[in-house]
């Protein structure tokens, strides 16, 4: 491809609009991911595996829909195009959903089958909007570090709605003015943390669709698809395409990784390394390093590493680190629990781990938009909803699977309903830390082995958009020419 033919850079205001519609991602994660199993179980007394299966149950009915939503988002067509339609349409009840699962507890605690069902159109209203917003990733820009750029907001923004939710509910919300008593045990601060992420969702989503909205307008129409409408046709031909398949299945345990280490954050903290209420505010601290960081040095090493080995290496640098800490704990030469000295150093260790996990996910998520154009090549289609849809379906799988093996390993250490850290054994809390600190070397070893059979590159990528470019000079000569 020669220079002239390189796309223009995207304006700062579209990735930042792009990357503003991530907000309620991130805010949907730090809630169901971070707090809501520590609520309905140690708060409002579920028994945990209850938790984790209403959970897992609605990420499954969730990663079900996913490609139906992708699919039908790719279909439509409107005077404001594919994606608008679902970004402007979910958004207000969408809010609603999030703040009636945490303002109404008592009708939750009354009925699991009516939190399960919230829980479902929670995360598929999210679905609704996450799609169709990821999806345009592959339809603003086809330069494979423009990508990686939009990537990387995405991730940032996503990161700091978390991030932000998260600091207020350590900081405000779930703050405690019993020092016998921690905060996350309160039952009173989570009805304003739901309302305040309720505005921030809906807020957010509108501000970014409105953002884009004359971008997207100017987009070049999608081509005709040569193989049929079919939606299930669609679908199958996502799944069976080869550099999808070695991508999910390193992805999965990326996923796994994250969402085990985000669901068990609380019950680490708390249980294993006795950390007070004044010592939990400075997480999200090493959160928001671990979140700039991991924007700052995405784009460097996939410029020197190619985004594959970069998620490889981030991956495994990743789990190492996180074994560490629960090894030196258990071992013996690790300072005082509770002591800020022994605060300082986990914190430094998290925030490691932290990032090449964000580093991994930012690299396997770019990873998708450059099979759109290997599919483009061989079908003479492009299905972004698809392939996104189905790499969010196996994120899903991979936050289920997180979300199970800590609610499986809460129960196995007899971390029933409402137990107060200081009543908890300590022979129970070094069972719990070998057992998280194993998974999460399983876990990274597992996601690199899925990635290495990934084989698309900058250079392949750039061979595709050539070949591409040709064809589609070549269908304009002839339609000059004429028959």
């Amino acid at each position: 491809m020669t220079a002239a033919a390189l796309p223009a850079p995207l304006p700062a205001r579209i990735k930042l609009a792009h990357g503003l519609g991530s907000v309620t991602l991130g805010i949907k994660e730090a809630g169901l991911t971070t707090f809501f199993m520590l609520y309905y179980n140690q708060v409002l007394g579920f028994d945990p595996r209850t938790v984790s299966m209403v959970l897992i149950g609605a990420m499954f009915v969730d990663a079900m829909v996913d490609p139906l939503i992708g699919r039908l988002s790719d279909a439509t067509r409107t005077r404001i195009g594919r994606r608008l339609p679902w970004l402007y349409g979910a958004a207000v009840p969408m809010a609603i959903a999030w703040a009636l699962l945490w303002v109404s507890p008592d009708i939750a605690t009354h009925s699991t089958f009516g939190l399960a069902l919230n829980v479902i159109a929670v995360r598929i209203l999210v679905s609704a909007c996450e799609i169709p917003s990821i999806s345009l990733v592959a339809e603003l820009t086809r330069d494979y570090d423009e990508r990686t750029t939009l990537i990387r907001f995405r991730f940032l923004f996503g990161w700091l709605g978390g991030l932000v939710a998260t600091a207020l509910a350590y900081n405000v919300f779930l703050k405690s003015d019993d020092p016998t008593r921690s905060g996350l045990l309160d039952p009173s601060g989570y009805t304003a943390f739901g309302l305040f992420g309720a505005v921030l969702i809906l807020v957010t989503t509108l501000a970014s669709a409105l953002g884009q909205h004359r971008r997207i307008l100017a987009l070049p129409p999608p081509a005709t698809p040569r193989h049929g409408s079919s939606m299930l046709a669609d679908i199958a031909l996502a799944f069976r395409n080869p550099a999808f398949v070695a991508l999910a299945s390193g992805a999965l345990f990326i996923i796994t990784g994250y969402a085990t280490t985000i669901a068990a954050i609380n019950y680490v903290m708390l249980y294993i390394w006795q950390l007070t209420d004044a010592q939990l505010r400075l997480y999200p601290l090493g959160l928001a390093i671990a979140v700039f960081g991991a924007f700052a040095t995405a784009g460097v090493a996939h410029r020197r590493f190619g985004k594959r080995d970069t998620a490889i290496l981030a991956v495994l640098i990743s789990g190492g680190i996180a074994f560490l800490p629960y090894a030196a704990r258990n071992l013996g030469w690790w300072p005082d629990l509770g002591s800020w000295t022994s605060m300082t150093l986990l914190l430094a260790f998290m925030t490691v781990s932290l990032l090449g996990l964000i580093v991994a996910n930012i690299s396997s998520s770019s990873m998708v938009a450059e099979i759109v154009e290997a599919h483009e090549v061989e079908h003479g289609t492009r299905i972004e909803g698809v392939f996104f849809a189905g790499y969010l379906m196996v994120q899903k799988f991979g936050q289920a699977l997180g979300i199970f093996l800590v609610g499986q390993l809460v129960a196995y250490v007899g971390l029933g309903a409402q137990v107060r850290p200081e009543d908890w054994p300590a022979s129970a809390a070094a069972t719990m830390g070998w057992i998280f600190a194993a998974l999460m070397v399983l876990l990274a070893v597992a996601a690199a082995a899925g990635l290495r059979r990934y084989a698309i590159d900058r250079a392949g990528h750039g061979a595709r958009l050539a070949a591409l470019a040709s064809t589609a000079g070549h269908a304009r000569d002839s339609a000059i020419d004429g028959p």
